[in-house]
């Protein structure tokens, strides 16, 4: 990879599905100005049935955005729900979802959950591909709780022209959202040289081994969180340029 980017040959690999990508650009592209943004989700995000009928009385349990878009295909009247990630919550509140808990990851959500153990029932809608098993957790402890696989992530190719684009000699930065993608990106590209921005300590486990220009873990696994540590590489990476000049 080239050690003299400037911010116009600055290539930002985004991999999320569905409007993940737009979402994650939205309120940074100003300070992205004329960075190249390659959209390539990496997975296909594929609604399922409900195998199991909701009690009314459930509480709700959205550890992604997708658990929740897949409640709401369900048509459930359930409207009391504990969530994981700022954008959950936001998107939760504004479909009219009383949010009674809220946290930044998963051990967090167990923890509040399980210092109040007066639910009749929680219902975790999650998708087939997921880390931990927070249902299995809880049951556990004594909290009634069962889950239903409310989507599938299907993987998907890099496309050849965004693969042409990022095997040149331009810095490529990569944010990597969990564990699943960083095993499809690492089978599908060569990450030699990427500057990664990984959500997790999981993420940068699965990377072990590869000669990356620069990874950085998250401060914390939320969306605000891996936007701040994108733009930092970024600005370093420009800053580098204009030191050599």
């Amino acid at each position: 990879m080239t050690n003299n980017p400037d911010q116009k040959n600055v290539l930002l690999l985004l991999t999320r599905p569905l409007d993940g990508n737009e979402r994650f650009c939205s309120s940074i592209k100003h300070s992205l100005n004329s960075c190249e943004i390659l959209d390539n989700p990496i997975q296909k995000i594929e609604f399922l049935p409900a195998a199991d009928e909701v009690k009314k009385k459930s509480i709700l349990i959205f550890t992604s955005i997708n658990g929740l878009r897949a409640a709401e295909k369900y048509k459930l009247s359930n409207k009391k729900c504990f969530v994981v990630g700022e954008n959950t919550k936001k998107i939760a509140t504004g479909l009219g979802y009383e949010v009674l808990g809220f946290s930044r990851n998963q051990e967090q959500l167990l923890k509040l959950i399980k210092s109040n153990k007066t639910f009749e029932c929680l219902v975790h809608i999650r998708g087939r591909h997921t880390v931990g098993n927070l249902c299995g957790v809880l049951n556990r402890d004594a909290v009634s709780c069962m889950e239903i696989v409310g989507y599938n992530q299907e993987p998907l190719e890099i496309k050849k022209q965004i693969l042409q684009k990022v095997q040149s000699s331009k810095p490529v930065i990569l944010p990597i959202f969990s564990s699943r993608t960083a095993e499809l990106l690492k089978s599908n590209l060569d990450l030699t040289g990427f500057n990664i921005v990984a959500i997790s300590e999981a993420v940068e486990k699965i990377l072990e081994g590869i000669e990356l220009g620069e990874l950085v873990i998250s401060e914390q696994p939320d969306l605000k969180c891996m936007q701040e540590a994108t733009l930092a590489i970024l600005r370093r990476l420009i800053k580098f340029h204009s030191s050599t000049r």
